[in-house]
């Protein structure tokens, strides 16, 4: 037996285990849907995804030799299984749904009006409904804190849904199953422009991964359309086709905001390959893309609940910043002395963070502008770059799924920076998110962040050292890091 048809062969066995544990999963959320109301739901949300993440890893050392149509048939059968579960562990979905029939049928604008005050939304079950009655349905008294092609997007959906909730919630599904093999395609197609790259590898790592397919098939947050929007991007500068990189990102900062920090950057990259020309072209088409998405809400920018909004995007959960102040909480119930200035402490390391932050940026800013003839890869790895010390160091709110927003980036530069070897390590421990932990904010950023982070970068030390620690990401030359870089 060949060596491809050894790997093959036990990525099969692998395959089929992860099918049966999804299958179970599916059975067990659609006969148990009052999840997390007893101690065996705990066990089972605990024990199947750790499976599933194990047989995940166990697998990336076969998937550079195995056959293509092994890791692609799974891949499907993942994303089928995926698309018809329902949603476990969030109710954002529901939201997205509600919002957008608030303006489909009620003509009410999600910036200015609050679900709660929308007359005869109260007994309208798009908006009122057993599935948002699950976590209290907060989303009746916040504005959308989505971008406005986005609130677009779940106005044509519902609008096409016409108040049946079935329908409306399958579009939604069938939109994040189209970004899914969207991104998985561009992933693949992008490979082909990597050195040293292996498009098997990188196939499996996204398609196959446990993380995607339970946050963004089956919960179905919105992130996988910044992913998808900006995988794309990267696909064109890679293909030397830069000038409609820049409309994308904004389209993705359209969708949630985190991506316009990359505008500058590639505004810089097309302005340095493609002249000014070019690049001015590239902006128009972004404003004119702003002004679209913004036309059907602008007569009402004075009334938006700015207020509200913020809070919602500056909320501190899950992330470094909450780490800390919970922490220090922590320790002043032990020395009563300190309780005074938990909140000072709580602004000046949301302060510190920020400014570190902008520093940041401004010196990526400066090296970009000075290296006239940087690469693609180097680009696409200082999207990468910003976008992790933004999402996990410096942002206040850190839900696990925003990790989906930066994962096809880190497969793209996984060979060349330590911090894709850490996100692609984060996608397996925020599994965690999940269980019970992610109500003990100290102990879920130690499990789910510090520690995965702390291991990867302890290797890349060993390896400088000469040594060979275990690692799921040393045992395939398809996927160790160029830690050299």
């Amino acid at each position: 037996m060949s060596a491809q048809d050894a790997d093959t062969r036990r990525l099969r066995v692998l395959g089929i285990a992860s099918m049966l544990l999804y299958a179970a999963l599916a059975a067990f959320f659609w006969t148990a849907w009052s999840f997390k109301n007893h101690w065996i739901d705990e066990v089972v949300i605990l024990v199947v995804p750790g499976a599933l993440v194990t047989l995940y890893f166990s697998g990336i050392k076969f998937a550079r030799h195995t056959a293509l149509s092994v890791i692609v048939t799974f891949a499907i059968a993942m994303s089928v299984v995926g698309f018809i579960m329902p949603p476990f562990d969030s109710t954002d979905v529901f939201f997205y749904m509600a919002t957008g029939w608030q303006q489909a049928h009620y003509g009410s604008n999600p910036y200015s009006r609050l679900l709660r005050n929308v007359d005869g939304a109260a007994d309208d079950p798009m908006v009122q409904n057993a599935w948002m009655a699950r976590n209290r349905n907060p989303w009746l008294d916040i504005p959308i804190p989505y971008g406005f092609l986005f609130a677009l997007l779940a106005r044509g959906l519902a609008w096409i849904g016409s108040g049946n909730f079935w329908r409306t919630l399958f579009l939604f599904n069938c939109l994040n199953l189209l970004m899914h093999a969207g991104t998985a395609l561009f992933l693949w197609k992008s490979s082909k422009w990597l050195p040293e790259a292996n498009g098997k590898a990188i196939l499996y790592l996204y398609t196959w991964n446990p993380f995607i397919v339970l946050q963004y098939l089956v919960d179905s947050h919105n992130d996988i359309i910044v992913a998808f929007l900006v995988v794309l991007a990267a696909y064109l500068l890679l293909k030397n086709q830069p000038m409609w990189s820049l409309p994308l990102l904004v389209a993705a900062g359209l969708v949630k905001y985190v991506t316009l920090v990359l505008v500058p950057f590639a505004f810089i990259f097309l302005i340095r390959h493609k002249g000014w020309r070019e690049g001015v072209r590239a902006v128009l088409i972004s404003v004119g893309l702003v002004l679209a998405a913004a036309a059907p809400y602008a007569a009402e920018y004075a009334s938006f609940k700015y207020s509200l909004i913020w809070i919602q995007i500056s909320e501190s959960t899950g992330s470094l910043h909450a780490f800390v102040v919970y922490s220090y909480r922590a320790l002043a119930r032990v020395w009563p002395a300190l309780l005074g200035s938990v909140s000072i402490v709580g602004l000046v390391t949301k302060a510190g963070l920020w400014i570190v932050f902008a520093i940041f940026v401004l010196h990526q800013l400066y090296v970009s502008w000075k290296e006239r003839e940087e690469g693609p890869l180097t680009m696409i790895q200082r999207w990468m770059s910003i976008m992790f010390v933004l999402i996990v160091v410096v942002s206040s709110q850190f839900y696990a799924w925003y990790l989906g927003m930066l994962f096809p980036l880190a497969l793209l530069t996984q060979r060349k920076t330590i911090l894709a070897d850490c996100v692609i390590a984060l996608s397996g421990a925020h599994m965690l998110s999940f269980s019970f932990l992610r109500r003990k904010a100290i102990g879920y950023f130690v499990f789910a962040t510090l520690i995965p982070i702390l291991y990867v970068v302890r290797q890349k030390f060993s390896l400088r050292l000469g040594r060979r620690p275990p690692n799921y990401l040393n045992s395939s030359k398809a996927v160790q890091p160029n830690l050299g870089n």
